[in-house]
């Protein structure tokens, strides 16, 4: 915890959380190849050399402001509480999905679409299932419905397939919504959100 950290560790921690927020700003307004060093030591008025203290290349910024943006995304899923409704808890997990994605646009569209290319590792699936990464949650969300009898299970249709299949709809919902689909009124595009869920939850529903 930070009330735990010494002075020193403080500021260290509030210098390297300034130059990721720098270098995620600097990227969504310029792009990768917008991204240096020296840029990013002129937006928080530190010196170039300085910035080694925290991180050792541009890459390995890049890399840490992906990973901050997954582990931000996994704290919002993780927060949805498990009740003894597992359909609404399932609605829950996609509305924090959505919530994340709408309070925090340039994060969002930054991790998915700028900086995949820097946050896959040689073994995706790994990646995908860490610590940082909000997938497994979905996957653990997917078992319970197995377990539970909600979700139908066939051969090569197991909880992993059942995951990533709500994970490409509430994913696709939340780009829409941020990007083409953002001019609609509020009020449509929950109403379409809502329609998308409940048929996807349908063609994932046993008989």
């Amino acid at each position: 915890m930070t009330a735990d950290l010494k002075p020193h560790e403080r500021r260290q921690q509030r210098t390297r959380q300034a130059i990721l927020d720098a270098a995620r700003q600097i990227i969504s307004q310029k792009g990768i190849d917008g991204l240096s060093l020296r840029g990013i030591a002129r937006a928080i008025d530190y010196s170039p050399a300085g910035l080694y203290e925290y991180f050792g290349s541009k890459e390995e910024i890049v890399h840490a402001v992906a990973d901050e943006g997954h582990l931000r995304l996994r704290h919002a899923m993780a927060a949805v509480p498990e009740t003894d409704d597992f359909v609404a808890d399932m609605a829950g997990l996609g509305h924090a999905y959505l919530r994340f994605a709408a309070e925090n646009p340039d994060h969002f569209l930054l991790m998915f679409t700028i900086l995949p290319q820097y946050a896959c590792a040689e073994d995706g699936m790994s990646e995908m299932m860490g610590e940082k990464s909000a997938f497994p949650i979905l996957l653990q969300a997917a078992e319970r419905g197995v377990r539970e009898g909600v979700f139908a299970t066939r051969e090569e249709h197991g909880p992993l397939e059942i995951a990533f299949t709500a994970w490409f709809d509430i994913h696709g919902v939340a780009m829409l919504r941020l990007t083409q689909l953002n001019c609609l009124p509020s009020d449509v595009l929950d109403r379409l959100t809502d329609l998308s869920m409940r048929n996807m939850m349908r063609g994932l529903m046993a008989e």
